[in-house]
């Protein structure tokens, strides 16, 4: 054993030897059904764009998970567009379909984090009702003219780390199941801090559009429904400093969209 890992939140992270010798990350969580989402996804990527499982005991929460050397994170790429490119490079390898039943959908959570919302503000709150309606109308709109994929669910640029020989790989998937545009929102309101927003939003953004077969609407519809709900999650944790960003980047999504279209369709 090796000791934590830095910054420990809701899951017990020990670095570890195995008995061979090889370096391994120990995953302890509290079982429940986000704890075996979790586990199915990490199998379903194989060791492919993803960390590799190599060990796992589901009923307990356990993981063990290979150690990605040197394991230096995305924002160590200091150019944006560059690292927009990686993540994008990245994003493309992890697409999967539904490994088995059990998995989340974002459609699910996101009607389940703007009830509780409405619950805790009955009278209007940090985030504004026009956003709550947006993000319903888009979660709609995705389960209509999207695709149901594996969603990793939080990949940003914490969870991207490098490997020697496999380059940028992912890790801490979710495990959620939706349309895989809904997979770029972490990204995107992650590692804003200093930077102009609406400049860098258009520069992520522009990148993606480019490389990745998403499609401009479904990109910012999607980014809209995943943003709202986390900012919904955020007003559950008091945290207003996230709400006012992902209250600006939810306005900076709907302008792209009307900018484009003459109005929400």
């Amino acid at each position: 054993m090796k000791g934590p890992v830095p910054n420990l939140s809701y899951n017990y992270v020990l670095f570890v030897a195995c008995a061979d010798g090889t370096e391994a990350v120990l995953k302890v969580s509290v079982p429940s059904e986000k704890s075996r989402s979790e586990i199915l996804a990490v199998s379903a990527y194989g060791g492919d764009g993803c960390a590799q499982l190599l060990r796992t005991v589901p009923d307990d929460g356990v993981q063990l998970i290979e150690r990605l050397s040197p394991g230096v994170m995305l924002p160590n790429i200091k150019d944006e567009r560059e690292a927009t490119e990686q993540f994008c490079k990245v994003w493309t390898r992890i697409r999967r379909p539904i490994p088995g039943a059990g998995i989340r959908t974002v459609r699910e959570m996101g009607e389940t984090a703007i009830a509780n919302y409405r619950a805790m503000h009955p009278a209007g709150g940090p985030v504004p009702e026009r956003h709550v309606m947006l993000a319903r109308d888009c979660f709609r709109w995705l389960a209509e003219h999207g695709t149901t994929e594996l969603l990793h669910g939080d990949l940003h640029h914490q969870n991207i780390l490098l490997d020697e020989e496999r380059g940028w790989m992912a890790i801490d998937p979710h495990g959620y199941a939706g349309d895989p545009a809904c997979d770029l929102a972490p990204y995107l309101y992650n590692e804003l801090e200093g930077k102009p927003l609406e400049e860098t939003l258009a520069l992520r953004t522009s990148v993606m559009l480019a490389q990745l077969p998403v499609g401009r609407e479904r990109l910012f519809r999607a980014c809209i429904a995943m943003t709202v709900m986390s900012a919904c999650w955020n007003a559950e944790e008091g945290n207003l400093t996230g709400i006012r960003l992902q209250n600006r980047i939810t306005d900076w999504y709907a302008q792209q969209l009307t900018d484009r279209a003459g109005g929400f369709g």
